[in-house]
């Protein structure tokens, strides 16, 4: 049977921190038409999700949490897949409250928030490091 995993947009594919000037809860910038729209690709995200994506093994999809607090963040997100990973854009989970997934591995860069609430096993992405994290999680998830 093929290991259910979730990848998070933000933070883990997607460089949220670089677009954001002071690093706080519900940085004002997001809540800007366009933010999660143009988020750039984090370094090494679009080599992994290609080796994920080929592994017979593995059943890849997005789980991500949307913003009620920002009403354009679904589409955004949306369109920022559809743009970069296109292969993902059906494979779109977006949830308020991410210990709702349903699935065998969570890669995600929020510790405190979902690792003790994911019922899986939970792979820490570190975003300050994109490119070490992605090669770390490859590995985890091919073995």
């Amino acid at each position: 049977m093929k290991k259910i995993v979730f990848l998070d947009l933000d933070g883990v594919l997607a460089d949220f921190d670089g677009a954001i000037v002071n690093h706080i809860d519900d940085p004002p910038e997001m809540f800007v038409p366009g933010f999660f729209r143009n988020l750039a690709v984090h370094d090494g995200a679009k080599e992994a999700v290609a080796t994920l994506l080929a592994n017979e093994n593995l059943d890849i999809y997005i789980g991500s949490k949307m913003t009620s607090k920002a009403t354009n963040c679904a589409t955004e997100k949306m369109e920022w897949i559809r743009e970069h990973f296109p292969a993902l854009l059906k494979r779109m989970v977006l949830v308020c409250d991410k210990s709702l997934l349903r699935g065998d591995v969570l890669v995600d860069d929020d510790f405190e928030r979902w690792a003790h609430k994911f019922q899986g096993q939970f792979i820490h992405f570190d975003r300050q490091n994109p490119r070490q994290s992605w090669e770390s999680a490859v590995k985890e998830l091919c073995k």
